[in-house]
């Protein structure tokens, strides 16, 4: 962790949580009512009844503080996920689930969901949802199984899907020697397929595209066998 990074520091006191949740709050009121494009540190301190300078002294900048009011948009994600994964699933169709249900969510607002994963901020996710989930809202987890509040805080699509890529290779649907390059692709692959969906807001065909991304995630799971 950056030493200078205010937002990142774990010794907060009453005072700092407080705070720092009512500016996360009202980035969240914001980003729901005007989007994030039209997102703006003064209006956000507005809102949160302070002045643009005070925000300095909790966050870095605009970009951190999206991504902290951003989590939000995770919740109905969560839930559904948790359904979805049921007890005994081989890792290979958890794999699928996974990536289909988060694809389901982030194409209602790719470029939160972007912002969140491939973000100026995309480093420092980790530390961000440990911090969001342990010290600021843990009564957002608290319902949650053990194994979903793991996978809830790892910090990137890579380290969220790995302990399900090392049970693939377990299963025999991965081999080991070609885990890595698929891992890495298939997180490439959809870094660009929520981009591209990012760029297209308006008037595309948002089926297509969902479909598009699974045949190309079934091609190189099927090259990784």
């Amino acid at each position: 962790m950056d030493l200078e990074d205010k937002a990142l520091d774990y010794n907060l006191t009453l005072k700092r949580k407080r705070i720092m949740i009512y500016f996360i709050e009202a980035t969240e009121k914001l980003l729901r009512r005007d989007g994030i494009a039209n997102l703006s540190i003064r209006g956000i301190a507005a809102e949160a009844g302070y002045n643009s300078a005070t925000i300095y002294n909790y966050f870095n900048d605009l970009d951190q503080l999206i991504m902290f009011g951003s989590l939000c948009y995770l919740r109905d994600y969560v839930a559904e996920l948790e359904i979805k994964l049921k007890p005994g699933m081989r890792a290979i169709d958890q794999y699928r689930a996974v990536y289909a249900c988060f694809n389901k969510h982030a194409l209602d607002d790719p470029e939160i969901y972007h912002h969140i994963f491939y973000g100026k901020y995309r480093d420092q996710l980790s530390s961000v949802l440990h911090l969001y989930y342990h010290e600021l809202f843990p009564n957002e987890v608290d319902h949650l199984s053990k194994e979903m509040q793991n996978m809830l805080v790892q910090g990137s699509m890579t380290e969220r899907d790995k302990a399900m890529v090392e049970r693939m290779i377990e299963e025999k649907d991965l081999r080991a020697e070609k885990a890595q390059i698929t891992s890495d692709l298939v997180v490439a692959l959809h870094q660009n397929f929520l981009y591209e969906a990012s760029l297209k807001r308006q008037g595309y065909d948002r089926e297509a595209h969902e479909k598009k991304f699974e045949r190309e995630l079934e091609y190189l799971l099927a090259a990784g066998r």
